[in-house]
Order: C-alpha cells, then structure tokens, then sequence
C-alpha cells in the first residue's frame, strides 16, 4: 500500500480534467484491503475507486474525496487459469484476473491462448476493475455475463467473494445486490469461449478499425458520454441537435462522433470540468428540445452526485 497526499488527478483520468484529493491509496495485493480501513480513517474524505481513469468527469478545486487505486494484477503477474467448463456442448476456459489488469494487456494474453468474448472491448483503455462496474461492451459484446466470481471489499463485509447471485447488471450498469456504502472489485473470474488464436486476433484488428474510423481513439476523451436510449444512438441524436463539433473553451463534441467530449489540451486555454458540465447540459437540452429525449449520463462525475 501506498498513501499519497494531495494528489492531482487530472492526470490520473483520460479526460486529463479535475482538481485534487485528499489522499490517493495503491492497493497492490489482497493483504492491503486489511490496512485500508485503518488507513482510510487516516485520510478521512469520501472514499472513491479509481481504475485507469476512463468513463470520468472530476470537478475542479480540492475534494473532500480519497482515491482507492486497486492495482491488483497490474504489474507483471498473469491472468491465472483455472480449469474448463462447457456450456451448450461449447468449450469455455475459466480464468481469474486482478481488477487492476490493463484491458490492452488482458486483450493481448486472452488472443495469445485463443480467448473469445472480450474481442468487443479492443482500445478501451482502462482496467479490468472499470470494465466490470461499467459492464463494459461493444460491438455485441458485455462484461457481466461472462463473469463467473467476483472478490471485492466493502466496508461492510471486508474482502470476501461473490458469486453471479451477489450483483446485478443491465446495460452499462453493474451493482452488488448486498447492501454497502462502496464497493471495491479485487480479482474477477471469467468464462470465455475457446478459438484458434489467428481467429480471435484477426476480430480484435477488425473492431479496432471499426473503432478507429468512427471515434477519436487518440484524443483525451472519456468515452461516450451517454447512454443509448432503446433502439436510438446517442451519437446520432446529438448530431441531428448540432452537438457535433460544439465548443466551450478547451471543450468540445468530437466532429468525428457527437457522443465523445475531447478536451483540446494543445489550444492554449486550460480546460475546466465547468466548461465541459455547461457543454454536457447543452447537449441534455439540444436533444430534449428537437427529439423529446432525455438523455442519460454513462460518464460518471467525482464526487458523485447524491442519488
């Protein structure tokens, strides 16, 4: 474990936007979620689990707010496997991986063995422990159902294991059914369908060019913005409202895809989370106003807002 006080987490996020926190705490082995009530009562502030720093808006200024970084996995230790199942007469190969697993990582050692049903989440650039509270997917493919435990710590409970009975998931949504102030994943086990290598490769390099061609992959974005309402693009709603392309400040809708707020942090003015807050309010109303949809949030603000 390691505590840093005062952090910046701007650079801590994709979206490269945000003040700092009261402390940021490493957790890199199960052993440390036992120090981190002890610790956590040390820093005091609203603790809030931080991965690779996708899928994030951070407010400016000094937030009552302690960063829980869980590194478990991401250093050099491998995904272990666990054994086989078979499900509909098919072969699926079992895993366990730290939540703090870099996905560009586990993508890389799940094509290497031939490891199916993750070929969807190619580019997403954080970690294991996102993709799981996000229930994370793309192009056919989530994170939830291929999950078969999960070990997590919760203030309540201390570190223990769930199994798919103990959590709840929908789209772009993943929550623990037990009652708890927070939620911290460890280490998840997954089921993935088994394939030749060149086959599960050759899927990744199509969806990343897929991807590449219609988002802006090498900009500081946080992902979409909003959800897809049932049956509609985000993207495309915000295009027809005149979102794609809009500006304020350092802020703006991608012209490339509507859905995806860059900040432009080579134009000289310091971009501001109320910058991109007034530009996201804009986008909610443009889309309400021509199409009488209103539009849900899948980046998530710090600190978050009272439910």
């Amino acid at each position: 474990m390691i505590i840093t006080p005062r952090p910046a987490l701007a650079p801590l996020t994709t979206l490269r936007l945000g003040g700092s926190a009261l402390a940021e705490i490493r957790l890199y082995t199960p052993e440390d979620c036992e120090r981190l009530p002890h610790a956590l009562a040390e820093t005091g502030g609203l603790p809030c689990v931080l991965g690779g720093g996708s899928n994030l808006l951070i407010h400016d200024g000094e937030l009552p707010i302690t960063v829980l970084r869980p590194l478990f996995g991401s250093k050099d230790a491998e995904p272990e496997i666990l054994g086989e199942e078979e499900v509909n007469g098919a072969r699926r190969v079992l895993f366990r991986a730290g939540t703090g697993t870099p996905m560009p990582r586990l993508l890389a050692w799940c094509a290497k063995r031939g490891l199916s049903g993750l070929e969807g989440l190619v580019g997403l650039p954080g970690r294991l422990g996102g993709a799981v509270a996000m229930n994370a997917g793309a192009y056919g493919c989530s994170t939830a159902p291929l999950l078969r435990s999960l070990s997590v710590f919760t203030p309540e409970k201390g570190l223990h294991t769930l199994s798919p009975e103990g959590w709840m998931a929908q789209y772009r949504h993943f929550s623990l059914a037990e009652p708890c102030a927070w939620y911290m994943s460890v280490s998840a086990v997954l089921s993935l369908a088994a394939d030749a290598p060149e086959a599960v490769r050759a899927r990744m390099r199509e969806n990343f060019l897929r991807k590449k061609a219609g988002q802006p992959v090498h900009e500081h974005t946080a992902g979409c913005v909003f959800q897809n309402p049932e049956g509609e693009s985000a993207g495309r709603l915000l295009d027809q409202a005149g979102m794609k392309g809009r500006r304020r400040g350092a802020l703006y809708f991608s012209p490339m895809h509507a859905n995806f707020l860059v900040h432009d942090t080579r134009c000289g003015i310091p971009g501001t989370s109320e910058d991109a807050l007034l530009l996201i309010d804009e986008a909610k109303r443009a889309v309400r106003n021509t199409f009488g949809v209103k539009l849900q949030m899948e980046v998530r603000e710090w600190p978050p807002c009272p439910s």
